[in-house]
């Protein structure tokens, strides 16, 4: 609706009167982190995320690796790393190498995540760029973002897709959308009941 989104509350549908709407939502680690922390003992954090050693393992499973966005891994200044792809992709490699030191008869250093910086899209041909001690932002930021995305897809026709696919975005000014939608099929809302809602909403905020 252009002026108000309805909403399920224990059944109930219930109208908000808007003309803007916001949705933001948290990570949560997959449910087998949970459980692996709770056959080794191992702690879980609030976003379900398995404790792991220096080396990506749980405690006292030396076998059992646990990387990504289900491991609660301290970086360098003791602070949990970020569940980033970056972070999931260097624990990757470690893991990788670590199994082939071990086969070979050897060990290897424990994990630290080199972090090569961050970067974000605002908007048509910007972003913002934090790579080492720089700091940039427009449209140069925008063909870092460009370039590096690119670069780390592994297939030749992926990264012509989806060049093609901004590039086309891009002249076109197409502004897709990603909806999650439900089965909720609510009534639709008279205009006196419209009305009502947002006479609550002015109550409740001269309330607040």
């Amino acid at each position: 609706h252009d002026d108000h989104i309805v909403v399920d509350q224990a059944g109930q549908h219930r109208a908000i009167p808007t003309c803007t709407v916001l949705w933001a939502a948290g990570v949560q680690a997959s449910p087998l982190a949970k459980a692996l922390g709770q056959a080794s003992g191992a702690e879980v954090d609030r976003a379900g995320r398995v404790r792991v050693g220096p080396n990506l393992t749980l405690r006292g499973h030396p076998e059992v690796f646990v990387i990504g966005d289900m491991a609660l891994s301290l970086g360098a200044d003791g602070k949990p790393l970020p569940g980033v792809a970056p972070v999931a992709m260097q624990q990757g490699r470690f893991a990788a190498k670590l199994i082939k030191a071990r086969l070979e008869g050897r060990g290897l250093p424990p994990f630290r995540y080199k972090d090569k910086g961050s970067m974000a899209t605002i908007g048509p041909a910007a972003a913002v760029a934090h790579v080492g001690p720089f700091k940039y932002n427009g449209y140069l930021a925008w063909l870092s973002w460009l370039f590096i995305h690119l670069l780390y897809i592994a297939e030749f026709d992926n990264r012509l897709l989806i060049l093609i696919q901004w590039a086309y975005n891009y002249f076109t000014r197409n502004r897709g959308a990603r909806l999650i939608t439900g089965s909720v099929n609510a009534p639709p809302l008279t205009v006196r009941e419209l009305e009502k809602e947002k006479v609550e909403v002015r109550e409740l905020e001269k309330v607040g």
